[in-house]
């Protein structure tokens, strides 16, 4: 019993209220006061129960809002903060060097005598390594000026001859690429790079700046659809979506209301996988994740089923149009997300949570051996048979005793928690069933973050075509960077290169396209 002041707080653990119940039940009150202090206990459970969904659906918007990681709270003394080893620092392997500068000794040479020693010979060792960090604007501007020359007699002018590329387009590729990536790879919208632009003295309009993406857009077309086809024949699919927000397309949702049409915007992220190549792929539009996907499966030629990872949505799920009870692919679920739901209720519902997230805990720990131990999806499946799928029916087991014995509340949040676990139990199980099946939909939700990043910083697309142009150069940008590839570089050579990337656009992706450029003639620089 607690103290507060005057007042002192009766504590009771789930555990102890059962046992009251019964207790009073056998005594020999009479049945009013029986059934005034039963009524009285059970109101006090319904309120302890309100009080504690109210606090955890709390934290739940707190976590969304704050992007807080999903992690149990640990004891001091479990919580051993250890420095990473130069933290905040780089090394040269990480720089690229826009200008490498050599500085030869100009007293000294290779195999001369020491003049220190008077008896040892000089030899070559590594040279020291300076960095050094030059600011300049983002995108710079040259001038060219070629001579001219007037004749005195007949009055014409001649004009000095220039590189080819000079004469072309006033933005080079590298300028075109460069405010695709910042704009569609990192958030920055047009106007915010126009007024940076004009303050550093090289002024580049917002109207200019989408004028140079939709050049480029152009030029990389081939490569993208390729990669759709591609995309469409992987084995393994991450699938997410999220709000978005086109202007053009708000305009008529009066009218869509009224005609009882959908009238929601979504961006869907898409991420396919096939040994070891990723391909990223963004949708914006009305389409629903299902809806988007099933569009790009009907570019598949393989005619086995793909596995699809996503959360529990109906509507992230493909239907087959010539059997709308089939799936065009093996649903798997996300093993996060019914973790999450725990994670949710943990604070208010410590004691009923903890062991279920725990648990969870132990399937990632052999799904972290399985990595380290480098095991093909074979070996995967075995061990986590072996390992896991106890784990697994234990969670079942213990879910199905919190809701027949009604421990729980079912329409509580942490009925939901327990009823969701239990009614996908499929989905949730599949790495038991199915080689390279994944546990969860990192992959898809990582994706979306960029998008997300994106919608944050620019808040909306003007128009449709608007919207295209920037699912087709963040799909490139995000897949060359799955490939470990500069996505500046990638998209300068695509543009440098357009028509050998039109003719074979499969030879120009972003794992193969420095092969590529071995074969083909020196490019247009710039």
């Amino acid at each position: 019993m607690a103290k507060t002041g005057k007042i002192e707080i009766l504590e009771l653990s789930s555990e102890e209220i059962p046992e009251l119940i019964k207790a009073v039940q056998e005594n020999t009150l009479s049945d009013k006061f029986k059934e005034i202090i039963l009524t009285l206990i059970k109101q006090m459970v319904d309120i302890k129960r309100t009080s504690k969904e109210k606090a955890a659906a709390l934290k739940r918007i707190k976590r969304m809002l704050k992007h807080s990681t999903e992690k149990l709270d640990k004891t001091k003394e479990e919580k051993k903060y250890e420095p990473k080893k130069n933290h905040g620092r780089n090394g040269v392997e990480d720089y690229k060097f826009s200008n490498v500068v050599n500085y030869p000794d100009e007293e000294r040479k290779v195999g001369e005598v020491c003049s220190s020693c008077a008896h040892g010979t000089l030899q070559q060792m590594e040279p020291r390594k300076i960095i050094r960090l030059v600011g300049q604007p983002i995108i710079t501007a040259e001038l060219h000026r070629p001579e001219r020359l007037r004749c005195s007699g007949c009055g014409e002018v001649f004009t000095a001859q220039m590189p080819e590329e000079v004469g072309g387009e006033k933005a080079t590729a590298s300028a075109n690429a460069m405010v695709a990536v910042l704009r569609y790879g990192m958030g920055v919208p047009h106007y915010r790079l126009a007024s940076m632009q004009s303050a550093l003295g090289v002024p580049i309009p917002a109207s200019t700046q989408y004028e140079m993406v939709e050049m480029l857009w152009t030029h990389v077309m081939p490569v993208y659809k390729e990669l759709l086809h591609q995309a469409a024949n992987s084995p393994l699919f991450f699938i997410d979506d999220t709000k978005a927000t086109i202007l053009s397309m708000i305009k008529g949702n009066e009218q869509r209301k009224a005609d009882g049409e959908r009238c929601g915007i979504f961006t869907t992220g898409i991420v396919a996988q096939d040994a070891g190549r990723t391909i990223r792929l963004f949708f914006t539009g009305r389409n629903h994740a299902g809806e988007n996907i099933a569009e790009l499966l009907s570019l598949r030629t393989d005619e086995s089923k793909p596995m699809q990872m996503c959360d529990a949505l109906s509507r992230n799920a493909p239907k087959d149009p010539k059997n709308p009870k089939d799936h065009l692919v093996r649903l798997l679920l996300c093993l996060v997300h019914a973790r999450r739901n725990f994670f949710d209720c943990y604070e208010a519902f410590t004691d009923e949570t903890t062991y279920v997230i725990e648990q969870i805990g132990l399937v990632y720990k052999n799904e972290k051996h399985t990595k380290e131990n480098q095991m093909d999806p074979v070996q995967r499946l075995e061990y986590h048979k072996k390992h896991s799928e106890k784990i697994m029916n234990d969670i079942k087991a213990y879910s199905e005793e919190k809701i027949a014995t009604k421990a729980v509340e079912p329409n509580s949040i942490l009925g939901a928690a327990f009823a969701y676990f239990l009614k996908f139990w499929v989905g949730l199980t599949q790495f038991l069933r199915i080689p390279g099946a994944p546990l969860d939909n990192n992959a898809g939700e990582r994706l979306l973050k960029t998008m997300v990043t994106h919608r944050k910083n620019s808040l909306f697309f003007k128009t449709e075509n608007g919207a295209m142009v920037g699912d087709v150069l963040m799909s490139l940008i995000q897949t060359a960077i799955a490939a470990n590839i500069s996505p500046f570089e990638y998209l300068t050579v695509l543009q440098n290169n357009s028509q050998h990337v039109a003719k074979n656009p499969q030879l120009w992706l972003p794992w193969n396209f420095h092969n590529m450029l071995k074969s083909v003639a020196p490019p247009k620089t710039g």
